[in-house]
């Protein structure tokens, strides 16, 4: 079955207004999430990003340029999961259950490839 990477981006989680409480109410949601896809097999990875400070890494010439990334909040990704699904229209249904979604954020779908196996 293909994996496929769901990055979640929610604008309002990163302006921060929410209480203390909010926020661990919200984060408990997105943990009862996770547990429901890890009961169904379907969960292989999550993980949290903190903040929208990174890095970006460009070779220019002779040397390496490292900035950004330069984004707005709503197109900072928070996390992501990697989870397994049958198609592209079941990837979306589970994307489309995450808890940022319901409160105005989205969910980027993509689906994970292989490397080509080294000679």
């Amino acid at each position: 079955m293909p994996s496929y990477v769901l990055f979640l981006r929610d604008d309002q989680f990163m302006a921060g207004d929410r209480t203390p409480e909010e926020s661990a109410a919200h984060f408990d949601k997105f943990v009862r999430w996770a547990e429901k896809l890890k009961r169904e097999g379907r969960l292989h990875g999550v993980e949290r990003l903190e903040g929208t400070d990174g890095r970006t890494v460009r070779k220019r010439g002779a040397g390496l340029v490292v900035d950004g990334p330069y984004v707005e909040g709503k197109e900072a990704v928070l996390g992501f999961y990697l989870v397994e699904a049958a198609d592209w229209d079941e990837a979306a249904r589970i994307a489309g259950e995450c808890p940022c979604v319901a409160t105005g954020g989205y969910v980027e779908v993509r689906l994970v490839g292989a490397f080509p196996k080294p000679a």
